[in-house]
């Protein structure tokens, strides 16, 4: 990553703050509107499954495809073991859609709140879940996500897109072996 987009980035769990912020805009707008409890976690539960498919979709046609991006994510295969930083230009933009693209589709404040708020859940964990899996903390799911990350980081970056989970990429026919 050359100096301009590294001196505009966050490190995790800096990094957090921007989805954060849209959380925390999300979930105001969402208990303003008086929507049943059950209907709002059934649409953030929504959300966070929408966001396996984005994060999926965004790592493998933009982060291996897409300037200035993939030089961006080319950095970070080729020294996997730095401290992960997310450029402003592409976290920002990002939760601006999450909280945008939803109101827009949907023309519904409280179903569009609490979709946008799952989004943003989906990304903070998918952020936390990446720089687990690269620094080797914790078992169980995790140790499964990092095999297939590794098996992507090390031996055919065209499989294991998913990090949050592996199953669009078992859908899509882009999972690792084994």
């Amino acid at each position: 990553m050359n100096d301009a987009p590294r001196r505009l980035a966050l490190a995790y769990p800096a990094s957090l703050m921007v989805a954060g912020a849209g959380v925390l805009l999300a979930g105001y707008v969402l208990a303003a509107t008086g929507m049943p409890q059950w209907l709002a976690l059934a649409l953030i539960a929504c959300g966070l499954v929408l966001w396996t498919l984005l994060e999926y979709l965004l790592h493998r046609f933009v982060l291996h495809r897409v300037e200035p991006f993939k030089a961006w994510h080319a950095h970070h295969h080729r020294v996997p073991d730095e401290p992960i930083r997310i450029p402003l230009a592409f976290s920002v933009p990002l939760v601006l859609v999450l909280l945008i693209a939803p109101a827009l589709l949907l023309r519904n404040v409280a179903f569009s709140a609490a979709l946008s708020l799952g989004l943003l859940v989906g990304e903070m964990l998918q952020e936390a879940v990446h720089d687990r899996v690269h620094r080797g903390v914790g078992g169980g799911l995790l140790a499964a996500r990092r095999r297939d990350h590794g098996f992507h980081h090390t031996h055919d970056e065209r499989r294991g897109f998913g990090t949050l989970s592996g199953f669009w990429d078992r859908c899509l026919g882009t999972a690792p072996p084994g």
